[in-house]
Formats: C-alpha cells, sequence, structure tokens
C-alpha cells in the first residue's frame, strides 16, 4: 500500500464533541443564512477564487477612489456585504479543509475495513456451498449488499490473506479485534 498514514481509533466522546460544536456552530449561524432552492442557486453567480480576487480588488480600489463609486449604490452597502462574503469565505476554506480530511480518513478507514468485510464475505459464501450451520442465512442477507464489481479493462482488487492483512491491522493497534 505504500506510504501510509498510521489510522487511529477516534474515541466515542471525541465523536460526540464533534457533533455537538457543529450543531452549536449550525445554531449560532442560523439566523444569518439562507437556503436557496436548486433553480435560484443555478441563476446566481458561481462563487470561486477568481471571483473572490475581484471583489477584494473592487473593494480596495473603491477605498482609494471613492468618486468612483456608482453615485445610485450606498457604499456602506457593498462594505457590510463584502466584509460578510470575506468572512465566511474564509470559514469556508477552513470547513472545506476539515471535510477533506474527514473524507481521506474516511476513504483510508473504509477501504481498509471493506477488505476485512470482503474477506469474511467469502468465507461466509464458503461456508454457505458447505452447508455449515447458520452460513446460509448470513449469505443470503450479505449477497444483496454486495457491491457489483466493475470489470471496464481492470482486474478486481484481490482479497489479502491474513498474512498480508496484518502489517495493516497494526494501524488500528489502538482498536478492539
Amino acid at each position: 500500500m505504500g506510504n501510509v498514514p498510521a489510522l487511529k481509533k477516534i474515541p466515542p466522546e471525541v465523536l460526540s464533541a464533534a457533533h455537538a460544536k457543529l450543531d452549536e456552530l449550525t445554531r449560532l449561524l442560523e439566523p444569518y443564512l439562507v437556503m436557496l432552492s436548486q433553480a435560484e442557486r443555478q441563476a446566481e453567480i458561481r462563487f470561486g477564487a477568481e471571483l473572490m480576487r475581484f471583489l477584494e480588488l473592487s473593494h480596495t480600489f473603491s477605498l482609494g477612489s471613492p468618486e468612483l463609486f456608482p453615485s445610485y449604490i450606498k457604499e456602506i452597502v457593498f462594505r457590510e456585504r463584502f466584509f460578510t462574503v470575506h468572512a465566511l469565505w474564509e470559514l469556508l476554506n477552513k470547513i472545506n479543509q476539515l471535510r477533506d480530511y474527514l473524507w481521506d480518513t474516511e476513504t483510508l478507514t473504509g477501504s481498509y475495513a471493506l477488505e476485512i468485510a470482503f474477506a469474511f464475505y467469502q468465507n461466509v459464501k464458503i461456508a454457505a456451498r458447505r452447508d455449515i450451520p447458520g452460513a446460509g442465512t448470513i449469505y443470503e442477507e450479505l449477497k444483496p449488499a454486495f457491491p457489483p464489481t466493475k470489470r471496464k479493462g481492470r482486474k478486481p482488487k484481490k482479497v489479502k490473506d491474513d498474512r498480508q492483512l496484518q502489517p495493516e491491522l497494526e494501524l488500528f493497534e489502538d482498536l478492539p479485534v
């Protein structure tokens, strides 16, 4: 697997505290947030880094050249909107970084867990064919949930045997087996 970062079990109290903080953040910001419909969202300009740069430059230049500011718009409205969008931009960047960390960690831990689940499924499948008691019931429950394999020019990943899984299991040394 190459250079894989170590994974640690997240204690339940840490996950609970994280959920509570997210709920608190939602309650804190909720009075100031809006929810657009899909049509409304599509009708608005897609905001990104390039537009933020344009907005920052426009704000800076409008401060230095107030005589060029359109007379039919109150400058204070532009300033308030600019500072709000800039603050939200910074907050979103932090949230997006956290989201990326969460997705990467979920992807890696999910990949390891699925390898083990696939190995378990294969063992259950073999045991069901051999009429081992209970295996058939488990197999029938798992079979419809088993993800279909896509075979577009590449071979499906082979399930590793215990000797190959052991180094990866050491990454989860804090987890109960």
